[in-house]
């Protein structure tokens, strides 16, 4: 069915439309029993789960189901037949002959496997989908090839459910031309072409995933027909979740390699390669829609379709859909080339019905004269389309323009008020070329860029524009045109001796090539072995990570990969979807990939960040230290699971200056150290002392840092920031709980705080009273602690040593020698006591006879506890007395 516009809405089966009563109308007229129950029970089995779907039977199709591996004999009735609930179908290697359109209704948790080559072939022009399979829920489609060499067929799979959508590994073979079709849309009787591919999420929480399909169509450019012409992957309006395109290729499509535009559905493309299909290469609107590590191209003269010199339109990616409402889609960190073809509107082109989106960490080649980088339409609308929802703006950052095409812009914006050109690079020198024009657009900033160009660097067309940093000179980056599935090509070449690597990248991984069962793929990481032969990957993004254990020739692209220069390993912070905050810190050297944005800063060996949908990457050497997250995420370190709940949520770290520093801290909650730190460093529960001098301590901790002394210099962060240890208390007492009620006073002499109290915790000056159960309350202070009362079962922990409370009574006085020999005596009115508070020493040179005390000191302490008053004191030979924390005279 057409809309007014000339684009196709969708078919009554297979379009992107609810599930309607006319729609069930015409599936009963097709001879479909909807809902009815499988003729094949299918072979039972005890639960099991393939790609996070659930199955209960497995029915072999051969064996059980008694389909032709030889494609001679059509499988479809028996296909259908055997279609049930929890089912999962496996067809042995062979080819599968399918005659008619296959409509699967209302089925939970079905599946199709193939186990090794396995194809589904299809008559001589034959124009249909293979598969409709609707209206339920949990769907798998794996390793599956659909042939379409019989002369002029065109045929498609149709896959809706309402979520747990699993598409994977399937190779379109051969090229897609219906033989009444007709370039440029001319002739009569021009047909209606079946897409590729509909992947439909119809549940707004439900998803999908699409990876690793192939389809080169190599079809006829020019056949459009008014939207009818064969699309890769067609998503429209039914689709309300998120589906996942991860790796995929498509190439050569008269009507859009991707055409994902017309929905409110996410749709988020990952890496692949989309190459030489007419119209737009990738076709995206709604909020929270992208394409992102992806390589994209047009360059028709390296095309295998029959007529590329018909090509009506080959824009790398196109934003719409302002007549539904819907906006906000992105490109990230794409490589985009217009390298050669007849016609095209730019390599990112946001039309006059699309509304705000974002370009970033892109990079965009243009060879071609006359053509855009990136044009942003004026938002008027054109045909039955009206102007699409405000905002309007364009927002380019971190985005380069290079090529040598001539004339227009590099960069134009219409009609796009307070539209952002930030941190850019064009470097084009084509004749006649200006570098960023924006028209009737106030309020637009063109800032910290280069524009190297032949014409005016900016041009404001009736446009108030404010430009700050504009460098007139500079290099910029290239994209890579890449020549797979995925853009770069990493390459270990052994030198006849065991080595084993590890790496990590930004983006997509997968082996290709000799690889054995001892490499492996984890993910975006990966572990493996070499000798005298070769390991070949194929990877978007960028190389992140790369440990050598032994002797190897490392290149990514062809050129040295530098590997010794890069860290040792990958961490990476695998977005759910829901924004997430994370900061970590590392025991060695830390960088981010180009994947990270400017939400995600590093300060030393720390970063945090923010990830939602997507990818966050880093390179680092030593081990993960400390990890916090707040929110969702998979992460992991070297393609292995981080762990990071069982890590601390902080890192401290000393940074010596030279000289030999010692230091002594406390914290509130868990603390380790990390492999820097030496014999000298000891921890103690929460508290830790130590040395430093030229190199680096770290600590990993949980809660808060409570109190730091250093005694000399170091450099003192807490995630990378300034601890202010200068502000900090000199000593930590810590009240910890163990499962029964417990109440305590302390005194100090000093200043005092607290740290994570609660309610029934509180602090008059230098004197707090508390109660705890099974929790901990932690204090800093300065000075000396004097009273330390304790009514109940909990351990105390002054500095991290055992503090007994009998050690404290409400009065603590201390005799300090000074290096000679000096004598004591004192009496009080109350009770007394020798202890070891303030780090004294209890020894048979000191007496006590009831309320009197008579002792000596030489280098060393003693102290005494008592109630009451002093009453009876002297002092002969150098010594100083403290009571209370103050000096007195004895």
């Amino acid at each position: 069915m057409l809309r007014s516009d000339g684009n196709r809405e969708g078919e009554t089966v297979g379009d992107n439309t609810s599930l309607s009563v006319d729609r069930r109308s015409y599936l009963k007229l097709a001879g479909v029993a909807a809902g009815s129950a499988s003729m094949l029970s299918g072979a039972a089995s005890a639960a099991f789960t393939r790609r996070g779907i659930k199955f209960k039977h497995t029915v072999d199709m051969v064996a059980d189901a008694g389909c032709d591996p030889t494609g001679n004999e059509p499988c479809d009735s028996k296909i259908r037949n055997a279609a049930d609930d929890h089912t999962l179908l496996k067809f042995p290697p062979g080819e599968y002959k399918i005659t008619e359109k296959n409509v699967i209704l209302r089925k939970t948790n079905l599946g199709f496997l193939g186990e090794g080559d396995v194809r589904f072939t299809v008559p001589k022009r034959y124009n249909e989908k293979m598969f409709v399979v609707e209206d339920g829920t949990g769907l798998l489609f794996e390793n599956i090839d659909v042939d379409l060499r019989a002369a002029g067929a065109t045929p498609g799979l149709h896959f809706g459910v309402d979520d747990d959508l699993e598409v994977h590994d399937v190779e379109y073979i051969g090229q897609g031309i219906h033989p009444n079709s007709d370039p440029r849309g001319g002739g009569n009787g021009n047909p209606d072409v079946t897409y590729g591919l509909y992947p439909i999420v119809r549940s707004p929480d439900g998803t999908g995933t699409v990876s690793n399909v192939v389809a080169k169509n190599d079809g006829l450019m020019g056949a459009y027909n008014h939207g009818d012409g064969r699309v890769g992957v067609w998503i429209g309006l039914s689709h309300k979740g998120t589906v996942t395109l991860k790796n995929c290729q498509f190439e050569g499509f008269p009507n859009n390699g991707l055409y994902c535009s017309r929905t409110g559905g996410a749709v988020q493309v990952e890496g692949g390669v989309f190459r030489n299909n007419d119209i737009t290469q990738v076709r995206l609107s709604s909020s929270d829609s992208y394409v992102k590590n992806a390589t994209i191209t047009a360059d028709f003269d390296n095309s295998n379709s029959p007529n590329p010199g018909d090509t009506l339109n080959s824009r790398g990616v196109r934003f719409e859909a302002g007549k539904f409402g819907y906006r906000g889609a992105s490109v990230e960190n794409c490589d985009i080339t217009i390298a050669s073809t007849p016609n095209s509107s730019g390599g990112v082109v946001v039309g006059s019905d699309g509304a705000d989106h974002a370009v970033r960490n892109t990079r965009i080649k243009v060879d071609v004269d006359s053509i855009r980088g990136f044009y942003a339409k004026a938002p008027v609308g054109f045909g039955n389309r009206g102007p699409p929802p405000k905002p309007h703006t364009a927002t380019l950052e971190n985005v380069s323009v290079t090529g040598s095409a001539s004339s227009a812009d590099a960069i134009r914006i219409d009609q796009r008020d307070d539209s952002v050109v930030k941190g850019c690079c064009i470097d084009q020198n084509g004749g006649n070329r200006d570098g960023v024009r924006l028209v009737d657009s106030d309020g637009s900033k063109v800032v910290n860029s280069t524009i190297d160009v032949n014409g005016q660097r900016v041009v404001e067309d009736n446009s108030w524009v404010r430009t700050r940093n504009i460098d007139a000179s500079g290099s910029c980056p290239t994209p890579n045109q890449g020549g797979g599935r995925l853009p770069h090509t990493l390459t270990i070449d052994g030198a006849g001796s065991r080595t084993n690597y590890s790496f990590s990248v930004s983006g997509s991984l997968e082996g290709t090539g000799a690889l054995t069962p001892e490499d492996t793929i984890s993910g975006s990481s990966a572990r493996g072995a070499v000798g005298s032969g070769t390991d070949r990957y194929g990877f978007s993004g960028e190389l992140v990570a790369f440990d050598l254990d032994g002797q190897a020739n490392v290149t990514v692209d062809g050129q040295p990969a530098h590997v010794g220069q890069r860290p040792d390993h990958g961490l990476i912070i695998d977005g759910a979807g829901s924004r997430t905050d994370y900061s970590f810190s590392v025991s060695g050297d830390l960088k981010g990939s180009d994947a990270i944005t400017p939400e995600d800063t590093i300060s030393g060996s720390s970063a945090r960040g923010v990830v939602g949908s997507g990818k966050d990457c880093y390179g680092f050497s030593g081990e993960l230290v400390a990890f916090d997250l707040d929110g969702q995420a998979n992460v992991t370190v070297d393609g292995q699971p981080a762990r990071v709940g069982q890590q601390p949520d902080h890192m401290l770290t000393i940074d010596g200056v030279g000289s030999r520093t010692d230091y002594s801290f406390s914290v509130s909650g868990d603390l380790k150290g990390s492999d820097a730190i030496t014999p000298e460093d000891t921890i103690t529960g929460s508290s830790a002392q130590g040395v430093v001098g030229s190199g680096t301590d770290r600590y990993g901790f949980s809660g808060e840092l409570v109190a730091f002394d250093l005694d000399g210099q170091a450099n003192v962060t807490v995630d990378g920031k300034p601890a202010r240890i200068g502000q900090r208390p000199d000593h930590a007492l810590i009240v910890d709980g163990t499962g029964s009620h417990t109440d305590y006073r302390i005194s100090v002499t000093g200043d005092l705080e607290g740290k994570e109290l609660n309610r029934a915790d509180s602090i008059s000056g230098s004197t707090a009273t508390g109660a705890t159960k099974g929790g901990r309350d932690c204090y800093g202070f300065t000075g000396a602690l004097v009273v330390l009362e304790v009514t109940g079962d909990a351990t105390i922990y002054l500095d991290g040593e055992r503090a007994n409370p009998n050690d404290y009574f409400e009065n603590v006085l201390t005799i300090t020698g000074t290096g000679s020999r000096a004598e004591y005596t004192f009496s009080t009115s109350g009770t007394l006591r020798p202890t070891r508070a303030n780090d004294a020493t209890i020894n048979s040179n000191d007496t006590r006879r009831g309320s009197t005390a008579i002792g000596q000191v030489g280098g060393g302490r003693d102290s005494y506890k008592f109630s009451g008053e002093i009453t009876d004191s002297s002092l002969s030979g150098n010594a100083v007395a403290h009571l209370n924390g103050n000096e007195v005279q004895l």
